[in-house]
């Protein structure tokens, strides 16, 4: 991205154009570099006009930036760059105070991806710190079935349910076990956070930590979208985005028959004894936006990571392995799973008791947890060249597979950004995409997916997808097979074996290394359809003043994950997002050390002179990739300042339905998108689509230098910062 580099410290640096300006007598004089100088100083640090929630145009500057979901995360990430530290230095005092003022998003106890550009190679690198199975999962084949344990009378067991047998459902509707200690994977932010930091950390670890500890100790206010994950004054939504009633009163989660709804959150003792109003009689209101809310017992994790650096969160014998294992497992968690008598789709019945499924999980499992770096997934779309997350991420598949099928409708041609031709267009690809996914996605340990995601993303194969989308939306979506190319599935014998960085082209050394990172392998996936959490999850986007990017999406998967607090770190339930049931169990089924597959995608963008354009990501659930291509779409493809088209209305067809944002202007394209495109009441419709978009427009000045133009969605509490 930029020509040199001329040093890594000091108030500034220097980098080196070897352009000259013309002077106004048009007489070009001989060519005399030009110096871009860097500033280094924290008060220059800005925030972006009107956010959070207000943001309506992205905010420039020409030396570093940085954005995220929270605002004051932004600031601690901008305070680190302007002190001269590197976009992962940022990234790690960035995910601090996430931690601290989104506990229901992300956190140490969760999983991260990152995508990162060293300007000094010019390479892009992807690194994986999903969540993982433990190395004990009970025999079973998803986390949905009873193991030994859960049988068991003898104390500290009890029987899950009267009647229950071993392999036999725990909850045949999902929900209880879907929050509780049985959906907990190994975390892996920290040690992917570390991982990175290994080759491209500038400032002291110890450094990185203080603006979280203090925000913890010192307190942080309740914001409106934290509020809203907790409770819901008017409309209620469950997980899925999909409007329950119009009453108030948010259950954890909603069974798929829509006839019985989990406790209110509220209702969970670790959720309500930190966030809730122990004075509301009905005991699942939180506490009013602006209550000041401290974490001192976070305070003193991360003290503990400050000092010890991640080897302190993965030392089996040490405090926090065991407090998150004791607290997920069977001495704390007796097993109990009781699901609410069925009521009717109008009037769902709501769980008064709150399942308690232990965990399998055990402190060893925190010291075998590997990050891993893998060959990212490139793809050349509309002119720009993109860098994303191969799998297990479904995300960077589906991102290129959706932007393919598009180029190939010529939707650069369409008039108008996110009008009806373009929603239909738009959703049609998102149905075939997911669609595809679904079937071929999973942990590349475990069976030759990059052989079968290869062949979904090959030209001939996207011709014939596209060929599919015509001006009458499909009736159903079926999906590709060997027939149409894509190999048969393939079971890895040996999945501890799988080197993830075979299919590069590095130094020995440097194959030694990946080798061993992936020596023990730990994997990650999602749900089946209609059960991916649309809500969750955060983002980050950096620039340092090196010309390093990263692009880093952070999870505990749905709202509040398990609903368990330890060491006070919201937990994460990343376990759930395993099949359960086809299409997808081969490819994303339990089993030890597997990560299931995910939805986030951050990504990095240039245009056809390599030069970086966009660094960009997002939370929300399955319908990331969507939303990642939809601001790609409004700000490459029609011009809009990417605050404009991360604002913009978001729409998918990620659950084999055309769904647009209910409560926005989109939303009144239903009926057209029936009456005009074909489709029917039941596979088009308004929806919650709240999604969590961040990212850094990248354009340069007449010298060659870089501009950036950062933005974060106006429906989060973040903003950039930079200057």
């Amino acid at each position: 991205m930029l020509a040199g580099l001329a040093g890594c410290g000091g108030s500034d640096s220097s980098f080196i154009s070897s352009k000259t300006p013309v002077p106004d007598d048009g007489v070009k004089p001989p060519d005399v570099p030009v110096v871009r100088t860097v500033k280094f100083d924290p008060a220059l640090c800005q925030q972006q006009d009107g956010a959070p929630y207000g943001q309506t145009v992205g905010i420039s500057g020409t030396n570093l930036m940085v954005t995220s979901a929270d605002v004051k995360a932004s600031a601690a990430g901008c305070k680190v760059l302007a002190k001269g530290g590197t976009a992962i230095d940022a990234a790690i005092a960035v995910q601090a105070v996430l931690g601290v003022a989104e506990p229901f998003a992300s956190g140490m106890a969760g999983g991260s991806v990152i995508t990162y550009y060293d300007a000094a190679s010019k390479k892009v690198r992807t690194f994986d710190g999903f969540s993982a199975a433990p190395a004990t999962t009970g025999g079973v084949a998803d986390i949905y079935r009873a193991v030994a344990q859960d049988v068991s009378s003898t104390t500290p067991f009890n029987i899950c349910k009267s009647g229950l047998a071993a392999n036999t459902s725990i909850s045949s509707q999902q929900g209880n076990t879907n929050i509780s200690g049985r959906a907990v994977g190994v975390p892996g932010t920290l040690k992917v956070l570390d991982l990175v930091y290994q080759s491209y950390g500038k400032t002291p670890w110890n450094q990185l930590w203080g603006d979280a500890i203090d925000l913890a100790n010192n307190g942080f206010p309740m914001t409106p979208y934290m509020y809203k994950t907790l409770f819901a004054d008017t409309a209620e939504y469950d997980d899925d985005g999909n409007l329950v009633s119009a009453g108030s009163g948010v259950s954890a989660w909603v069974n798929s028959a829509g006839t019985a709804k989990g406790a209110p959150r509220c209702k969970y003792p670790d959720i309500k004894a930190r966030y809730c109003d122990a004075t509301d009689a009905s005991g699942q209101r939180p506490l009013a936006v602006g209550t000041i809310i401290r974490n001192t017992d976070l305070a003193d994790t991360m003290q503990r990571v400050r000092d010890g650096g991640a080897a302190a969160f993965y030392n089996p014998a040490g405090p926090i392995a065991q407090a998150v294992v004791a607290k997920i497992g069977a001495g704390q968690l007796p097993c109990k799973s009781i699901l609410p008598v069925a009521g009717t789709v109008a009037a769902p019945s709501v769980a008064t008791t709150i399942a308690a499924i232990p965990s399998l999980m055990t402190t060893a499992d925190f010291g075998s947890y590997r990050a891993v770096e893998r060959q990212p997934l490139v793809g050349q779309r509309l002119g720009m060249t993109i860098y994303t997350q191969p799998a297990p991420s479904f995300g960077g598949v589906v991102t290129l597979y959706t932007l393919g099928l598009l180029e190939r409708q010529n939707i650069k041609a369409l008039p108008a950004f996110n009008g009806a031709q373009f929603v239909h267009l738009a959703t049609e690809a998102s149905r075939l995409a997911n669609a595809d996914r679904r079937n071929i996605v999973g942990d590349p340990a475990y069976s030759n997916i990059k052989e079968r995601v290869n062949a979904l993303l090959t030209p001939a194969y996207l011709d014939a997808r596209a060929a599919l989308i015509t001006s009458t939306a499909l009736g159903t979506v079926t999906t590709g097979g060997v027939a149409d190319g894509i190999p048969a599935f393939a079971a890895n014998a040996d999945p501890a074996n799988y080197d993830t960085m075979a299919a590069l082209t590095v130094p020995a050394a440097k194959a030694r290394q990946a080798r061993k990172q992936a020596a023990v392998m730990l994997a990650k996936a999602d749900r089946p359809a209609r059960e991916e959490d649309w809500n969750t999850t955060s983002n980050i986007a950096i620039i340092d003043g090196y010309g390093n990017a990263l692009s880093m999406t952070t999870t505990i998967n749905t709202h509040w994950g398990a609903h368990i607090e330890a060491a006070g770190m919201m937990i994460n339930n990343a376990m759930s997002n395993f099949s359960a049931s086809t299409p997808g169990l081969d490819v994303n089924g339990y089993a030890p050390y597997k990560r299931p597959r995910s939805s986030i995608a951050p990504a990095i963008a240039f245009d056809a002179s390599g030069k970086m354009r966009l660094v960009w990501g997002s939370a929300g659930g399955g319908p990331i990739p969507d939303y990642i291509v939809k601001t790609f779409l409004g700000h490459v493809l029609y011009g809009m300042d990417l605050q404009a088209a991360i604002n913009a209305d978001n729409w998918t067809g990620q659950n084999g339905i055309a769904e647009l944002e209910s409560g926005k202007p989109i939303a009144n394209l239903v009926p057209n998108l029936i009456t005009t495109y074909g489709n029917t009441a039941a596979n088009a419709a308004a929806t919650g689509l709240t999604s969590g978009l961040s990212g850094i427009a990248v354009s340069y000045d007449a010298n060659g230098f870089p501009i950036y133009k950062g933005a974060a969605d106006n429906r989060r509490n973040g903003g950039a910062n930079g200057y």
